[in-house]
């Protein structure tokens, strides 16, 4: 009668300390598998974050490239205006030393 009594126990105390240990050591998987998890959320999180400053930064360099670019044409028409006055000029004091030998004055 008493083994009758006494199989049924060892099984429930197995099957309670087979519980315990597997959620012991399940306990420490499931903590490592949250931290890794949290981890890759924070990378992630990261990632994306700096891929929007690239983007961004891609976009002012764009920005400010053609604004470069027109900057460059805008001096490039000032430098042949400034070419052309220049020229202008120098007829004019060829004119004004032409008009001066003619009255006379040096």
């Amino acid at each position: 009668m008493k083994e009758l009594l006494i199989s049924p126990v060892f099984q429930i105390l197995s099957i309670i300390v087979t519980g315990a240990v597997a959620w012991f050591f399940g306990g420490k998987a499931t903590k490592n598998r949250e931290l890794k998890s949290s981890d890759l959320d924070n990378e992630i999180k990261s990632a994306t974050y700096y891929k929007g400053l690239l983007d961004d930064m891609a976009q002012r360099l764009d920005k400010a490239i053609n604004e470069l670019m027109q900057l460059e044409t805008r001096v490039l028409e000032l430098m042949k205006t400034n070419r052309e006055l220049i020229d202008k000029n120098n007829i004019l004091l060829e004119e004004l030393q032409k008009f001066k030998q003619l009255n006379g004055k040096k």
